[in-house]
């Protein structure tokens, strides 16, 4: 390989992880945002059910890819754009055996590819900026009110909620809840689940839970 060639995968390589990293970072902000908003309003810190910093950013690099991905689209439709020719679309009236008029409309190639670029850079933007307020206080209406909450991103989960039944441990005792309930998760020993609105805190020792609801 020539050593052109070798600079030009060098400095795009330098590019790509810029912009990975740049975009891990935006998303940490997102998914922190995300579960700062979602468990905030249920009255509990991430920290509580086990959100960790490592946690966190391996999902945040997981988006950087993809929005990495999302950034060489945008820049392979600007160059394309440059050298696009008009498309010509064909309106025809009639009937299925005859046309009774036509109308030919020429779209410039260039505008209809730089218009989607643009519209993908808003959807990052709009994704990055405003959903995670929108998603966290939509996924707490729902844990509240009792509906299951399963949230993730690329196959991995980001906000879980699912549906249990616990029990206490000791048989002579009364059960913590009846019926199903929500669990957010746990750390230190200690389960979160939502009952009836409100968030209970339970030892892992005094109770049994089973995902079968």
């Amino acid at each position: 390989m020539s050593t052109s060639k070798l600079a030009g995968v060098s400095e795009w390589a330098a590019q790509a992880t810029q912009i990975t990293t740049g975009v891990a970072g935006l998303s940490y902000a997102f998914g922190w945002i995300l579960m700062a908003r979602f468990y905030g309003a249920l009255g509990v810190d991430p920290e509580d059910v086990g959100i960790t910093f490592t946690w966190l950013v391996v999902r945040a690099f997981l988006v950087g890819l993809v929005v990495l991905g999302a950034f060489l689209a945008v820049r392979w439709l600007q160059n394309r754009a440059a050298s696009a020719q008009s498309t010509w679309i064909t309106l025809s009236v009639g009937t299925g055996v005859r046309s009774l008029a036509e109308v030919r409309l020429s779209l410039p190639g260039r505008y209809l590819l730089r218009g989607l670029a643009g519209a993908l850079t808003g959807f990052a933007v709009v994704f990055l900026v405003v959903l995670p307020f929108r998603l966290g206080d939509h996924f707490a209406a729902d844990a509240l009110a009792g509906r299951p909450v399963d949230f993730g991103v690329l196959g991995t989960t980001v906000i879980r909620a699912p549906e249990v039944r616990i029990s206490s441990a000791d048989p002579a005792k009364p059960s913590p809840a009846a019926g199903c309930v929500l669990r957010l998760g746990g750390n230190a020993g200690t389960s979160l689940f939502v009952v009836g609105g409100r968030v209970l805190r339970v030892s892992d020792q005094n109770v049994m839970v089973s995902s079968s609801c």
